[in-house]
């Protein structure tokens, strides 16, 4: 059966079985990507993921099953299942939302590109032997290019209820990975660099390879450093990866199961006092934007953080009725399972530095460039102990470049030690729009 109308069978079936509280998510990922090494293309890889989930919600409990063949056997087999599971579960408080207005176009979030669907395996191809041929020509310590891989990607996602909701969106997007090793002296470094993008851009490829073996070849030379307590400057880059790990201490769902240091700390200071966090679903071409969430409800713009200040937490419908605060429109939901809680897109105003700017305001800094391993970062007690390398900063000049080096400290004495920030956000696809950070209070292990 073709997506909407495996969802149509579904409802049907709710109606045919009188149940009045079901709703249905349907998902399809399709993936196409091509692997280069040494002049030629080494795999080819195409893989499509296509499935539809079904809630049963009778008496208050919840029976969730799924689908990967869209025949109607298997969709009444999937919601007999979900019937039969919710006779199991423990009782919960979920009410579906009801038809919604109108809600605007989600292709004026600008997910989708058509023009990406008609590249070719050729294309791909090209763009990765243009990177891996790059990459061997900009540094003649370049020994291999190790990891290149080429990728297009596309997927749509349908969340329907019996209660009339329907809600569809798509998005695709292009993007190549490169990975070069370089040798100088009796030491070897590895650069890497990424490219993702929703239009396509074959000069991207040239460009990509260069970065990839200057980031490896600004790291040749490194050295530990003694331990210390030193301001740290995070990148563009590492910035994000970094905060990522402790974003699930925002959600409502987590504090009320005691794994999060925000529980019921709403309205009090937590960051600096010019420290604002926005999560916001509407943002333009970025990843994880919707107007609607898993459930149905419609998302808003919401500071997390406002002037140092948590506003709130992040609740789907069943968290939010344990408290009685309404849905903040947070729901995740892939076909495969329950609903969760996560953030859209996280939006931390850009400052007024570069990042040279950034890193000349102490008198002696540690760049951080390169994220190496999060092994060590507890996202429950907030705890961050990460290796990192970079570059040795002194009067605002790089004096050398840093390696097995450890940087520790509390994810929640962070937000408070924020001291600038950087004036622009990293280029590629990203939900975390965060700017290069001037931070203080970690502690450096050479």
């Amino acid at each position: 059966m073709e997506g909407q109308a495996a969802i149509d069978y579904a409802l049907s079936l709710a109606r045919e079985h009188r149940e009045r509280d079901v709703d249905v998510i349907l998902e399809r990922d399709e993936s196409q990507s091509i692997h280069v090494l040494k002049g030629a293309v080494e795999k080819l890889d195409q893989s499509t993921a296509q499935g539809l989930g079904v809630r049963v919600i009778r008496d208050g409990r919840t029976g969730l099953a799924f689908t990967e063949r869209l025949e109607p056997a298997a969709i009444e087999k999937a919601f007999l299942a979900a019937r039969e599971n919710a006779e199991l579960g423990d009782a919960t408080e979920v009410v579906l939302p009801g038809e919604l207005p109108a809600v605007p176009d989600p292709e004026a979030l600008g997910l989708f590109n058509p023009a990406l669907e008609a590249l070719r395996v050729e294309d791909l191809a090209a763009f990765g032997l243009e990177t891996e041929a790059a990459a061997l020509a900009a540094d003649k310590r370049v020994k291999a290019v190790p990891y290149l891989a080429v990728q297009r990607e596309q997927s749509s996602f349908t969340v329907a209820s019996s209660h009339g909701l329907r809600y569809s969106q798509r998005g695709n997007s292009v993007g190549a990975h490169c990975g070069a090793m370089l040798e100088g002296g009796k030491q070897r470094k590895s650069g890497s660099w990424h490219w993702s993008s929703r239009r396509w851009d074959p000069a991207q490829a040239h460009a990509l390879g260069a970065e990839a073996v200057r980031r490896g070849a600004e790291l040749l030379g490194a050295r530990a450093i003694p331990s210390a307590r030193l301001p740290i400057v995070l990148t563009e880059d590492t910035a994000p990866g970094l905060l990522r790990m402790y974003m699930g201490a925002f959600s409502a769902e987590t504090a009320q199961k005691g794994m999060s240091r925000l529980k019921g700390r709403v309205g009090e200071a937590i960051a600096g006092g010019d420290f604002t966090l926005l999560d916001d679903p509407h943002r333009a071409e970025a990843p994880r934007s919707r107007y609607l969430d898993a459930e149905g409800v419609a998302t808003r713009p919401l500071p997390l953080i406002e002037g140092g200040v948590l506003r709130t937490l992040l609740y789907h419908v069943e968290s939010g009725r344990k408290e009685g605060h309404a849905s903040t429109g947070h729901a995740w939901r892939g076909y495969r399972g329950g609903i969760s809680t996560a953030p859209h897109n996280l939006v931390l105003p850009t400052g007024p530095h570069d990042l040279e700017a950034l890193c000349a305001l102490p008198e002696r800094c540690l760049l951080v460039t390169e994220l190496e391993g999060m092994a060590g970062c507890n996202p429950v007690s907030g705890d961050i102990s990460v290796g990192v390398q970079g570059f040795l900063v002194e009067g605002g000049r790089r004096i050398h470049p840093v390696d097995s080096v450890t940087i520790a400290g509390n994810f929640f004495d962070l937000l408070k030690g924020i001291r600038a920030r950087g004036d622009r956000y990293q280029p590629n696809l990203a939900s975390l729009f965060i700017p290069a950070l001037l931070v203080e209070g970690l502690a450096v292990s050479g």
